[in-house]
């Protein structure tokens, strides 16, 4: 057990490296930093004054060309997201004790004023690479069935800067039948999102890899209007497609169950939207009622997602410096997000008619409590 004063300093070095990290990831792009070249590389970017604070911070740390240094540098993205909410950190005590919608005082068509969404949709892209490689078996799955049963390709609702999108494609391309018939079975690849920042960073993002696809504004908590804009635009139902998503679901902006739940909430967590506080049988009925939406156009081909999870609070204290629960339900506490533990999440999905199909579904960790879950569900 660490002492208190080496706690303090464990959170201090966080807090003070993150910001560092990202700003060096940043500067190198849009793929994850793998050598001390790239290091380099992305250091030229700096300004000559944070070159050099850089530098005194490396050997401040003993980072300078070492293992130690490299491993963590290799994982800058994975302190975008936090960083992202820096703005929302600095507006707790309003939150707390003022005005709970003060975040959300911004007009229609202006930039969010909660989280840095360019910097949150690097640090997911780079984040969530870490697990992609499980969903490449179902993918593998779909894409090696005979070919007039597979979907005619992909949208990612919520396709932050596009690299789930990219990955998918790399593996369809390497391992599927489908990979060796893309002349006579074009693989239609749809990017879908709330932001324009995050439309632009995955339309970037596909240029550079030079690779074709199609990007269109979409809400997820409206599948109905997705449906019909990209039936407009491009001509392809969205239920002919298998729909996927990384990290978006609790992300989704709140609406009121139109049933009332008569059962009791399951849930531990505590969850509030723009400063109102909800009761958790009504969160719980208003993820079932949000999957409900998507069950007919996921009936054919599937819905393939990653989500994010809480963990009830006595095994967030048993399992403290083992799992990411403190820093993800401040981030998404404050900014209006609906986290609920797997075992509910899963519960509602069944609810609302979507089958898990057992094989391709996991927990990051592998056994509960666990914070991230990979499910394929059928409608």
């Amino acid at each position: 057990m660490l002492s208190l004063d080496q706690r303090l300093r464990v959170h201090l070095e966080g807090a003070l490296m993150a910001p560092w990290m990202v700003m060096l990831g940043t500067a190198f792009g849009t793929e994850a930093m793998k050598s001390w070249d790239d290091v380099s590389q992305a250091t030229t970017q700096l300004h000559p004054q944070l070159q050099e604070a850089w530098r005194e911070v490396m050997d401040a740390l003993s980072w300078t060309d070492s293992a130690l240094g490299g491993f963590f540098l290799q994982r800058a993205a994975a302190y975008g997201v936090t960083t992202s909410y820096t703005q929302t950190f600095l507006w707790t005590n309003e939150l707390l004790f003022g005005d709970g919608s003060w975040l959300w005082r911004n007009g229609p068509g202006k930039a969010e004023i909660h989280v840095d969404r360019t910097l949150n949709v690097w640090g997911s892209g780079g984040a969530h690479q870490a697990y992609f490689s499980h969903l490449d078996q179902v993918v593998k799955d779909v894409f090696n069935a005979p070919l007039d049963e597979q979907p005619l390709g992909l949208c990612d609702m919520g396709c932050g800067n596009g690299a789930l999108l990219l990955h998918m494609l790399k593996v369809i391309e390497s391992d599927t039948l489908r990979g060796s018939h893309l002349d006579e079975w074009p693989l239609m690849l749809v990017g879908a999102d709330f932001n324009q920042e995050a439309l632009v960073a995955t339309a970037d993002h596909f240029r550079q890899k030079g690779v074709k696809g199609h990007f269109i504004w979409g809400d997820i908590g409206d599948p109905d209007q997705l449906a019909l804009d990209l039936y407009e635009r491009h001509g392809v139902r969205l239920g002919d497609l298998m729909n996927v998503r990384s990290f978006l679901d609790h992300n989704r902006i709140y609406n009121p169950p139109i049933i009332d739940r008569p059962e009791e909430p399951v849930s531990s967590g505590a969850f509030s939207f723009r400063g109102e506080r909800l009761k958790l049988r009504n969160v719980e009925q208003s993820l079932k009622e949000h999957l409900m939406k998507w069950s007919a156009y996921v009936a054919q081909h599937g819905l393939l997602m990653i989500e994010l999870h809480t963990v009830a609070p006595e095994n967030a204290i048993l399992m403290q410096g083992k799992l990411p629960a403190t820093a993800y339900d401040a981030t998404h506490g404050f900014s209006d997000q609906y986290i609920l533990e797997i075992p509910v999440f899963d519960s509602m999905a069944a609810e609302a008619g979507l089958d898990m199909q057992m094989e391709h579904s996991r927990t990051f960790p592998s056994s509960l409590p666990a914070t991230v879950s990979l499910r394929f569900f059928r409608a």
